[in-house]
């Protein structure tokens, strides 16, 4: 353990700061908390991110300077928390520093992401001044890749600043942890301290507490950060040995007030709040909150304790009569007295400005839940004409009580902190959500590959991105069979589908998206577009969603699901997308479309991989066919147009130029046994040709066409002339859309399988020719057997 930072005797304040940005205008991913920790060891109370004070003030963030001591003096840095240690309570002994970097389900990351990791100790050179300009830093990026090779770099215990005879200490730590936040930190915060006391020889009380009655490992206290989002099991099961499994949850409720006014007399306030749960289309399935006290699977606020037996009243006590006075005794107003004047009241309690002040409960039976509930919004509100004005803060609490309150699992806590003015328009705050995650959906697509960002999935190993969709796609119709079966047993034993087949997880996201409105039908843009259907950061309201890590559920039954990036309202950037019809996309947006290099994986098994514009195939692509069969070249608006090259199931390659989706105009057909070149009309040969012959294709002939070629030469090439019914093959014409006009006096054109009015002549004699490459050389596809005129057929080309 380094030496020790010695704080001045008798200062005024010391403030630690952490740097993590090289620019004003970067977003730090990384964020400091103070932990702390009273004589025996126990979690005292905490500043982070989203708490600014602590003690009643004597600990604080930048975040909120107008909640200073008004002794308090600003320090510069990215994350600042001042401690002014004469304001502490006496059973303060030790506060640990920790920064993090949270969970973001979009992206993995960690301390990594941070471009600078500086932390520094500030506090008065001189005790007998206040000026705070003596600071130590402390640069922790050269301690990264450690962290990271040990797998514990999400969080690192920074220092210790602990009282020690006669003034305060400070010890770097400097331990990694895999934890994202303080809060599942607390057993390792409680090792720190016993740390002071084993290696650095300070003797604390609360260390030696801990020492002689170690705390349980699975400590954990609740805490989230806006937008954060957990899987609800994951969550449950932080520092224990084995998953946890979530059936029922417990959600607190509380607000607070301004300043110290009866909340019987605050005028325009009615603060209620509200759990709405909706269905995959987004429609409201049901509700429970402060007005509505129950719904399928939700009972709000504790049941009533049974009454006991009826015991017999105790009598009341007879009031004992006053004692006389004694002889002489003034009494009060008599004369000659002096009238006694009544004692002050006792001093008013010091209250925590930002304590959770609990206003309701309710208990969700997941298992309880109509079977269609796709997603539940907890809101708090006041549209008493105030709006959120008159309240310093609202919170919710979110437990697992799976096992019982008496063993309840911390799952997560977030407050909305008051703007001040800004408040008045707000009248409602859709504070968290839980929601199931199919396992169908695109973000599930870019989990499982394991990919650390969409960008590097998208931009991988294309046999990755391969892999990832067709076993989601092979998974989905899996369960479309097995759903399937489930229906029709249930429609033949006249009974109804009482559980959702369909694969999900539940998870909660923390919103806290403020929206005005004299309603909640006010908000309902906000609440369709910004809260059922998109998850990512940023979210304000009215305002366009941009993030480089978006997912989204598009409206519908069976929605289509999106994970990427997202800007001005619109799929930007690299993305995933999931149709609810069984297909998949992978690759890139623009302005909400697909546009750029992708995969698009077909519900039938077709295949392309190439360009888009448009949301269509545009430029250079190939398309494989579920037969097998596939097509490389160009692509205009969705359609095969320009030079290309197909090759069929029979191995047989067709080249040539294309229109419109069809070969149209000069191309050859290339078989193991012969070769066409010739002109097409809209995927008909119609116009002179000739067919090639080799010797060494041989191997698909039947033995006298064979014995033929051998003995009159090893390639023979004969010309000839393909016709088609005149008018079959001319473009239709088109209506004011675009769309074509049906003619009813035009010939039909030859198609297959019998291509009728398909007529052929012969105009020459075969001739010998040079030898022909088959397969042809550009462009070579892998899997096509390659022919040689001295080997015959050998390994496929790769």
């Amino acid at each position: 353990m380094a030496a020790p930072l010695v704080l001045p005797f008798r200062g005024e304040q010391f403030s630690f700061s952490l740097n993590t940005k090289t620019s004003p205008d970067e977003q730090s991913v990384v964020d400091l908390a103070a932990v702390v920790f009273n004589r025996q060891g126990q979690f005292m109370d905490v500043v982070h991110v989203h708490k600014p004070t602590a003690l009643m003030g004597a600990i604080c963030t930048h975040r909120e300077p107008s909640m200073w001591p008004e002794e308090c003096q600003a320090v510069p840095g990215d994350d600042v928390v001042h401690v002014l240690p004469k304001k502490l309570e006496p059973g303060c002994e030790a506060i640990v520093l920790v920064a993090s970097v949270g969970k973001n389900p979009g992206r993995k990351q960690d301390l990594r992401a941070a471009p600078k990791l500086e932390f520094a100790v500030t506090f008065a050179d001189d005790e007998e001044h206040r000026e705070l300009k003596f600071s130590v830093p402390r640069n922790l990026l050269p301690l990264v890749p450690a962290l990271v090779d040990d797998g514990k770099a999400q969080s690192i215990i920074l220092a210790v600043c602990y009282l020690d005879q006669p003034g305060w200490t400070v010890r770097y730590d400097l331990t990694g942890s895999a934890h994202t936040s303080w809060a599942h930190m607390i057993p390792d915060l409680q090792a720190a301290l016993v740390k002071v006391k084993t290696e650095g020889g300070a003797d604390l009380d609360c260390a030696r507490a801990l020492m002689e009655a170690p705390p349980k490992d699975d400590a954990t206290l609740p805490f989230s950060r806006q937008y954060e989002d957990n899987d609800l099991v994951e969550a449950a099961s932080v520092r224990l040995p084995d998953p946890a499994a979530v059936s029922k949850l417990r959600l607190d409720v509380g607000w607070k007030f301004w300043g110290k006014t009866p909340e019987d007399e605050i005028e325009n306030t009615a603060v209620e709040f509200v759990i709405k749960f909706y269905n995959a289309a987004g429609e409201e399935v049901q509700s429970a909150g402060t007005n509505e006290r129950e719904a399928q699977g939700v009972v709000v606020g504790r049941p009533e304790p049974e009454e006991a037996e009826e015991a017999e009243p105790e009598p009341e006590p007879e009031p004992e009569e006053e004692e006389e006075k004694a002889e002489g005794e003034e009494g009060e107003g008599e004369e000659g007295g002096e009238p006694k004047e009544p004692p002050p009241p006792p001093p008013e309690p010091a209250e925590d400005p930002y304590e959770f002040k609990q206003r309701d409960v309710a208990f969700i039976e997941l298992k309880e839940l109509p079977k269609d509930v796709r997603c539940a919004v907890v809101l708090v509100s006041n549209y008493g004409g105030a709006g959120f004005l008159p309240l310093r803060h609202a919170g919710v609490k979110l437990w697992d009580v799976s096992g019982g309150e008496e063993a309840a699992r911390p799952l997560g806590e977030w407050h909305h902190l008051s703007k001040f003015e800004a408040e008045q328009a707000v009248t409602q705050v859709a504070m968290l959500k839980f929601y199931k995650e199919y396992d169908d959906s695109a973000w599930n697509v870019w989990k499982r590959a394991g990919a650390d960002t969409v960008d590097a999935f998208v931009s991988g190993q294309q046999d990755a991105v391969l892999d990832a969709i067709k076993g989601a796609q092979a998974a989905l119709k899996a369960f479309k069979e097995e759903e399937a079966k489930a229906l029709a047993a249930a429609e033949e034993s006249g009974e109804e589908l009482t559980t959702e087949l369909r694969k999900s997880t539940w998870r909660f996201s923390v919103l806290g998206l403020a929206m005005g409105g004299e309603s909640l039908d006010a908000a309902e843009h906000d609440i369709k577009n910004n809260v059922l259907n998109y998850d990512g950061p940023g979210l304000r309201s009215l305002e366009a969603r941009a993030c480089e890590c978006a997912r989204v559920q598009f409206p519908g039954e069976k929605p289509d699901t999106y994970f990427g990036g997202y800007a001005n309202d619109a799929k930007e950037g690299p993305g995933v997308y999931a149709f609810a019809s069984g297909a998949f996309y992978v690759g890139h947006y623009k302005a909400g479309k697909r546009e750029g290099d992708g995969i698009m994986l077909m519900p039938d098994g077709g295949l392309y991989i190439g360009q888009h514009k448009a949301d269509r195939f545009d430029g250079t692509g190939t398309y494989i066919y579920p037969d097998g069969s596939n097509y490389h070249g160009d692509w205009v608006a969705g359609q095969k147009h320009g030079q290309g090259t197909y090759w069929d199931t029979s191995k047989g390659c067709l080249r040539g130029e294309w229109r419109k989706g069809v070969c149209a105009g000069t191309a050859s057909y290339d078989q193991p046994a012969l070769r066409f070149d010739g002109e097409w009309v809209a995927g008909v040969p119609a116009g002179t040709c000739t067919f090639t012959v080799t010797a060494h294709r041989l191997l698909d002939m039947g033995t006298v066409a064979a014995a033929h070629i051998l003995d009159n030469g090893p390639t023979l090439r004969g010309p000839g002339a393909y016709a088609i019914p005149a008018g079959s093959g001319d473009d239709p014409k088109l209506d004011e859309e675009g769309q074509p006009i049906e003619d009813p006096d035009k010939p039909p054109l030859p198609t297959f399988p019998k291509y009728e009015g398909l007529g052929f002549t012969s105009v020459g004699l075969p001739h010998s020719v040079a030898d022909v490459d088959f397969p042809p050389v550009q462009p070579p596809i892998p899997g096509v057997p390659k022919f040689s005129v001295t080997d015959g057929l050998v390994a496929a080309q790769s």
